[in-house]
């Protein structure tokens, strides 16, 4: 801090008489919209004291900074008090109580730029785009039945990549924030706790937050594409449970019970993931070998990943399972929720059943197409809805126990594997062209030995494998199988993601 504050001095030194009016004009005018202690006020100040700083040392004017950097889109966030809170959706009540062995349910979206991340730049950024994302601007406390999400008022900071990604949050800390904002080399990060959101709701904020960061650097305001406006106007139903508002219940239920799973081999490792695997394929590719195939994209990488997983076990004596996520918002366009609003199926075959990629690939598109309906959907949030209501009385102090028995199908042991797939990204055409890429990296969970995740940018799809292994059997196999389709992925596989 010593340095920075050395730093700035220096640099109004530099500063014309007239400019460092204006330039404390504009300080003041942050000052008039923070009501906050002391030491996060000061916080967001020299957040803006290094942006604008930052700016006129790449050549604009104070004038032309300072207008980039208005005390405007503060708004009112930084000078109200935080009374908001939001009861946990319907997919998200389980997780923080069924957390054990240190692990929590993580996923990381990334965006890839054509150049470095500037710290100052992405920090001023998210001080200006977090009071659009209202549920995410809180913190997961305990309340005698549940969990619940409370707003707080406080300066949601950023950090430099040098870990193992999608690692927990120390979310009973005081203060502690749900998500991570985390940068290094070009790329910008977001780490999720799955209670806040799902993949879609994540992504959002993500393409918001860079749109933001893009605007400050110069390129034309953009919005449209799942790019929110952060100085346009919160609405409600963004922030809402949609499994209660919009999903029917029904007479049925099941969906959620079943034996366990086949598992991969190797040894689990102390701290995951211990590696992150990345597949990137050629879009154009991977379309044509799934429509050679007559399935989609998710069918022709479930068929991959059922034919690795064989290759990286001994055990046969039940079935492969695979999670895959299905995002309700596909059966409710009208959903503009940023919360969780995502059920799964599981896709299931037996050691006879996987034979040649073309096969496996047919038998997961009849399954997808029984399984991932707005009916099964509908029979398993019905069930969901009568398991949370058959705890809703049980005090939370005794509800983990008996909630890792009732929902015994959240043990990660009834899945050998999971695949989220998030389809094709797309941004507003004023920012194409200053983004290279993209990535969706799933953690971990506690028995299954990898998850993967998968999504599109432009001409490319990367696949990403987390491993709770160091056994290389399974990406191994991948990329053997992809190479024999003629697909050819680089890959690119590290300990340390960054």
């Amino acid at each position: 801090m010593k340095k920075i504050r050395k730093e700035l001095a220096s640099f109004r030194k530099t500063l014309s008489e007239d400019d460092n009016r204006l330039f404390q004009s504009y300080l003041d005018s942050y000052r008039e919209h923070l009501e906050m202690p002391g030491g996060e006020e000061k916080l967001i100040i020299r957040d803006a004291e290094l942006a604008l700083m930052y700016l006129v040392k790449s050549g604009l004017s104070v004038t032309e900074a300072s207008e980039r950097l208005s005390s405007h889109n503060l708004g009112g966030f930084y000078a109200h008090e935080a009374l908001s809170w939001y009861p946990l959706d319907d997919a998200a009540k389980i997780y923080p109580i069924s957390m054990k062995f240190g692990k929590m349910p993580m996923f990381r979206l990334s965006c890839y730029l054509n150049e470095d991340v500037v710290p100052e730049i992405l920090q001023i950024a998210l001080d200006f785009t977090i009071k659009r994302f209202p549920s995410f601007a809180t913190i997961v406390r305990r309340g005698f039945f549940w969990h619940y999400l409370d707003s707080i008022k406080r300066r949601f900071h950023i950090s430099e990549d040098i870990g193992v990604p999608c690692q927990p949050i120390k979310i009973n800390s005081v203060g502690s924030q749900s998500f991570k904002v985390l940068y290094h080399a070009n790329r910008i990060s977001m780490e999720f706790f799955h209670v806040l959101t799902d993949g879609s709701g994540g992504m959002v904020f993500l393409k918001s937050l860079v749109a933001e960061y893009l605007r400050i650097m110069g390129v034309p305001k953009s919005t449209g594409r799942g790019v929110l406006d952060p100085n346009s106007a919160i609405q409600h139903l963004e922030t809402t449970n949609d499994f209660q508002r919009l999903c029917p219940h029904t007479k049925k239920s099941g969906g959620f019970s079943g034996p366990a799973a086949v598992q991969m081999g190797g040894r689990i490792a102390r701290k995951s993931p211990c590696k992150v695997v990345q597949l990137v394929y050629d879009t154009q590719d991977v379309l044509s070998c799934a429509h050679g195939f007559g399935v989609s994209v998710t069918s022709l990488v479930l068929a991959l990943m059922f034919h690795a997983q064989m290759n990286a076990t001994e055990l046969f004596n039940g079935k492969i399972q695979i999670q895959v996520p299905v995002n309700m918002r596909k059966f409710f366009p009208q959903s503009t929720t940023l919360r969780n609003f995502s059920m799964y199926c599981s896709i299931d075959l037996g050691p006879d059943e996987i034979t040649d990629i073309r096969t496996t690939a047919s038998l997961v598109s009849e399954q997808l197409a029984k399984k991932a309906t707005f009916e099964e959907m509908s029979v398993m949030m019905t069930t969901a809805r009568r398991l949370v209501r058959s705890l809703r009385f049980i005090p939370l102090a005794i509800k983990s126990p008996v909630a890792k028995i009732v929902y015994g199908f959240l043990g990660d042991s009834r899945f050998s594997n999971t695949l989220s797939n998030l389809g094709r990204i797309e941004v507003p055409d004023e920012m194409a062209p200053y983004i290279r890429g993209f990535d969706f990296v799933l953690g971990t969970c506690v028995v299954s030995r990898a998850s993967c995740s998968m999504c599109s940018f432009g001409d490319k799809t990367v696949l990403s494998v987390s491993k709770n292994t160091k056994d290389p059997s399974f990406e191994e196999s991948l990329m053997t199988l992809s190479e024999q389709l003629g697909l050819r992925p680089s890959v690119t596989e590290t300990p340390l993601y960054g």
